[in-house]
């Protein structure tokens, strides 16, 4: 079991690019982050909508899979607190990524000069 591809918003791939900068990390890395990050702040389904634009960026099949795939599948799960068919499953995935991300680039404009943005993320 694996992710399949997802479309990530214009914007999403804008803070994806600054975030593997900032974390000197590869990019499904990044998103593994962004998902825990969303997931870690949302109480119960993302409800706010994020809008695509014209350069989406493809997350690609397999980046998120197996035990990794398994466990995002049944924490999406217990948060939605619903049963869930794999389209439905991967929307709220993108949901979460893209909540995550916009959660991290917060985070990442509010750091002081001194903080590192690593430890600032747990």
């Amino acid at each position: 079991m694996s992710n399949r591809r997802m479309l990530l918003s214009e914007e999403g791939k804008e803070i994806l690019d600054r975030i593997i900068d900032s974390l000197e990390c590869d990019r499904p890395m990044a998103v593994k982050i962004a998902f825990a990050k969303g997931i870690s702040i949302s109480d119960g389904p993302v409800s706010e909508q994020y809008t695509s634009g014209k350069n989406k960026w493809t997350i690609p099949d397999n980046i998120i899979k197996d035990k990794e795939f398994l466990l995002f599948k049944h924490l999406i799960i217990n948060e939605v607190n619903t049963p869930l068919d794999e389209d439905e499953l991967h929307k709220h995935m993108l949901a979460f990524i893209e909540k995550g991300l916009r959660n991290l680039r917060e985070d990442l404009e509010n750091k002081t000069s001194m903080e590192d943005f690593r430890l600032q993320i747990i």
